[in-house]
């Protein structure tokens, strides 16, 4: 299955960059996240391994697959959590815009389900996690502006 998710987000590029390219960073700008740490490796560090911890009381662990600053983008796999899914491997990567200079965030994910979880796991995953994420960076730096 696929899901992608699109939001433009209302900073400069260079800006956007700096608040979500640490991979521990997420807890700064998703309010569905409580808390992240690096349980081994670096915060761009490929292979490194997040811990988070999520407002519901689940938890994920993350290996780090890909990270560029060139491109802008990183990706990642879930090692362990309450989805549904198998063989979870997610990119989140920024596009500048530059009428207006703000920022394209796309989330794209690609995992094996049931057929009978697909929709509810496009819900999940698209909107709660992804679309709603990038809302609240969105939110984080207009209040940090």
């Amino acid at each position: 299955m696929k899901v992608f998710r699109s939001v433009i987000i209302e900073s400069p590029i260079d800006r956007v960059w700096a608040a979500v390219r640490g991979f521990d960073r997420v807890v700064d700008w998703n309010p569905g996240v409580t808390s992240a740490r690096i349980e081994s490796g670096s915060s761009t560090g490929v292979g490194s391994i997040r811990r988070l911890d999520i407002a519901d009381g689940t938890v994920f662990r993350e290996t780090l697959l890909a990270h560029s600053d060139v491109e802008r983008f990183y990706a990642y796999d879930i090692v362990e959590g309450p989805l549904p899914c198998t063989d979870y491997v997610s990119t989140h990567r920024f596009i500048p815009i530059t009428d207006g200079d703000m920022t394209l965030g796309i989330w794209s994910g690609e995992f094996t389900c049931d057929p009978a979880d697909a929709q509810s796991l496009d819900t999940i995953v698209g909107d709660q996690i992804y679309r709603d994420a990038m809302r609240g960076l969105n939110d984080f730096l207009k209040a940090q502006a």
